[in-house]
Parts: structure tokens; sequence; C-alpha cells
């Protein structure tokens, strides 16, 4: 038993010197596929909305339902997901759940009535849901710390910008066929993350911490000298980080303890602290995401211009996530997401309180960077507060909770409320969330940045050096 610890702790710290090797930026971009099929079936809705509503003389209930329903399904998803990605593996999980919501979403295509595609959009959410976390969780897993939150930014900046594909989709669907079948166009483009599916399973690998955690340590070995290999490191068996060994002797012994301890402290205020700025983010995503083209209708867009205008907010925000994850990497999580949060909330601010088309660029700009864009540290630091054991069920009910708070019952309530008060109360509502959901976390949270991930799952609080900041840059 002790050998097996001292292989671990050995494994791990070499893992945590790789550079960003061919393998590893492979990785990246074979997860950012992953979000790129699962941002396209998740923004399907949004743009076909207003074409729906007026095809189907839908009432403010249905589209308020329509708009969640996606999001209802994913939260379902969540709720076995985690486990199994802690029981079965992240790598199941994803492949699986795209499976799932690709032939899913094909059959919205040929959806009769209006409770046939509610219902196909519910089942479609539970693949979502249970791929949605899956990159970060992954990336968590397997780049170093010096470039953890980096990685995590360069792929959530595709995720975030492929959510003008299905605007741009639907766009031109609008303008090619009639508005029954227009809106069925981009159910049918819907499939074609199918065909992501054979590079994923030909070469994503599985997550060495959950290879680790199983006893895997010869496949981990093998996997950690390739990246060695790449980056032209030795394979140095005696590195041996009192850090990690550390934090590993810390864990309860069985993993039922583990599950246990989450509903106390440290991980109970954790979750909560992270719950809070994930729903704040999440809140200005959906109604950007599911409303964003009727809000810009009451603001004197035509039809086609909302559609687009709300598609180039998010290719906006996937700049505004790059940005974000190479800052937070180098200056802190905790600043970088404060000041992501201000200036998202003066732009939600400046919407609420201008229609002058310039002061309108300015806010759409400053709303997509900096809120749509807050992402990368706002998910990562959720994987961060766990260990391997507990990650998978911590990240999903991190993001259950979240989305539950913000794509189920706000997004359902949005359609009431622009009618009754109109788009300038949303705005500001938005702002104040911001600001009152994202201090606490300032405030209370540790900073996780430079930290290795066991460092970071374990109760106890780690130093962290001032040069760690820069480790592996």
């Amino acid at each position: 038993m002790v050998k097996r610890e001292q292989t671990q702790v050995n494994l791990l710290t070499r893992l945590d010197r790789i550079p960003l090797t061919k393998s590893v930026l492979g990785l990246i971009t074979l997860l950012a596929l992953v979000w790129l099929a699962e941002a396209f079936d998740i923004g399907i809705v949004g743009p076909v909305l207003s074409t729906l509503e007026k095809a189907w003389s839908l009432q403010n209930w249905q589209s308020g339902l329509l708009a969640v329903a996606s999001t209802l399904g994913v939260v379902i998803g969540m709720i076995p997901a985690g486990w199994l990605a802690d029981r079965i593996g992240r790598r199941q999980v994803v492949l699986w759940g795209i499976l799932w919501f690709s032939v899913l979403t094909l059959l919205g295509a040929i959806s009769a009535n209006y409770g046939m595609l509610l219902g196909v959009r519910v089942l479609a959410g539970i693949g979502e849901g249970a791929v949605l976390p899956m990159p970060y969780l992954f990336l968590s897993e397997f780049v170093n710390r010096g470039r953890r939150a980096a990685s995590v930014g360069y792929s959530n900046g595709i995720l975030t910008a492929a959510y003008v594909v299905p605007s741009l989709a639907s766009l031109w669907a609008l303008h090619t066929f009639a508005p029954d079948v227009a809106w069925r166009v981009p159910f049918l483009l819907g499939g074609i993350p199918l065909l992501v599916l054979i590079p994923l399973y030909l070469w994503l690998p599985e997550s060495p911490r959950f290879l680790l955690k199983n006893g895997a340590e010869d496949k981990v070995e093998a996997m950690v000298s390739k990246l060695e290999a790449q980056a032209h490191l030795p394979h140095d068996t005696t590195l041996y980080d009192e850090q990690i060994a550390a934090a590993l002797a810390e864990l309860p012994p069985t993993s039922w303890m583990v599950a246990k301890s989450m509903l106390r402290a440290p991980y109970f205020a954790r979750s909560v602290l992270v719950i809070l700025q994930l729903t704040a983010a999440l809140i200005l995503f959906y109604i950007v995401q599911v409303f964003g083209p009727s809000l810009f209708l009451t603001r004197g867009f035509g039809t086609g211009s909302s559609i687009l205008y709300a598609g180039m907010m998010m290719v906006t925000a996937g700049v505004g996530s790059v940005v974000q994850g190479y800052l937070s990497d180098r200056v802190g999580r905790k600043r970088v997401l404060i000041v992501y949060a201000i200036l998202a909330a003066t732009g939600c601010i400046l919407f609420a309180a201008s229609s002058v088309p310039a002061w309108m660029v300015v806010a759409g700009f400053l709303a997509s960077f900096f809120g749509l864009g807050i992402f990368p540290v706002s998910k990562l630091s959720s994987a961060e507060q766990y260990p391997t054991e507990l990650r998978g069920r911590g990240v999903y009910l991190n993001e259950m909770t979240a989305r539950t708070l913000s794509g189920i019952v706000t997004t359902y309530f949005i359609p009431f409320v622009l009618t009754a008060s109109g788009s300038t109360v949303i705005f500001i509502g938005i702002a104040v969330v911001l600001i009152a959901f994202n201090l606490p976390y300032f405030l209370f949270a540790r900073e996780t940045a430079g930290m290795q991930m066991e460092q970071a799952g374990t109760q106890s609080v780690f130093p962290v050096k001032g040069a760690e900041l820069q480790a592996s840059h």
C-alpha cells in the first residue's frame, strides 16, 4: 500500500510539470469539439422561439416552458451523471451523452405539435446535462496548475462563440424556407454532432486522476511517460511532492465517507459560494441566449438583426473567455472574477438606461465580453473545491442547482416580466444579481490559482507560494 501511494504521488507530481504538449493541445481540441456540439444543441431554441411563437400562436406560459425545457432536462441529467462520472469514468459519460442528445434533437425536427417538441427538448436536455460540465472537469484533472484556467478559457471560448452557429443557422433557414419549415432546419442540423463521436471514441483519453483513483497506475504511467517524451522531460520516478502526499493522506479511507463529507465543512460552504457566483453568470447567459432576440426587438432591432446581434455577443464572449482564463492563472481567480462581474453589470445598466445605438454597442460589448465571458473561472473554481473521489458529484450538483435557479426558475418568468415591465427591469435585475452573488465568493472563497488539484480539493488550507501563480508558464 505504501509503495502504491508513493507511485501515485510520483505520477501526480510528474503530471503537474507537463507543459502544453501536442497531446495536451489535442485534448483541449477534442473537448472544444464536445462543447461545440453542446453549444449547437443548447442554442437551438432561442433563435427559433420568435418564429414558433407566431407559427403556433404560443402564449407566454408556453414560450416560458419551451425556453426552459432543455434546461429542465439538463438538471435531470445531471442527477445521475455526476455519480456515473465518479463510478464509470469521465470518458464514457461524454460519449453516451452526445449520442443521446444528438438523436433526440433530430427527432425535434419532426415534431407535429407543441407538446411533442416540448417533450423532445426535455429528453435531449438529459444528454446535454451529462456532457455539459465534463470538459472543464476533464481539463482540471489533466492540465498543470499554471495552465489550468487558460486551457478551460480556450475551450470555453470556443463553446461560447459557438452559440452564434445556431443563430446563423436559424437566420439562414428563416430567409430560405417557409416559416413552418424554417424552424425545423436547425433541429435537423442538430444531428451533425454525431460525427464528433468518431474522433472522441478514437482519441479521447480517460482522466488520469480518475484512473489513479481506480488503481490503474500502469495506464497513467504510460500516459505520463508519453507526455514527458513529447516535452523532452526525463522519466523521473523519484519526484515526490510532499503537499500532494499530505493531501492524499488527508482523504477519508472510503468513497462513501468522502461523499458524506460533502454535506459538512468545508465542502458545503464551498459549494454554496460556487453556486451563487455560477447562478449569477448563468442568469445572464440564459436570458441572452433564450430571450436575446426578443429583448432586442423591444429596443428597435428587426428580427434578423436581433438574432444576429445576440449571436455576435456570443462571439465577443468567446474572446472574453480566453482572456479571463489567461489572466486568472496569473493574477488569481477571485480578482479576475469580481472585475468581470462589475464590468458586466455596468454593461447591463447601460442596456437599461440607453437606446442610443452607440451606447447599445458599448453595453453589448461589456455584457458579452465580461458577463458571458465569465465562465472559465466560474466553472473551473467549482472543480477546484473537491477531491477526485467527490469531484464529479460536486461539480454536477453545483451545475444542477445553479441551472435550476437560472435556467428554469428565472427563465420561465422572463416572458411575464418582459410583458409587464419591459426589458429595462430585466437588465437592472441582472446587474444587481451579478454583484450580489459574486461578492460572497470574492470575500470568503479560497484562492485556488496556483494550487495543485490535490491541494485544492483537500479540507485543509494549503499555503500557495507566490511563485506558484507563475508555475509552468
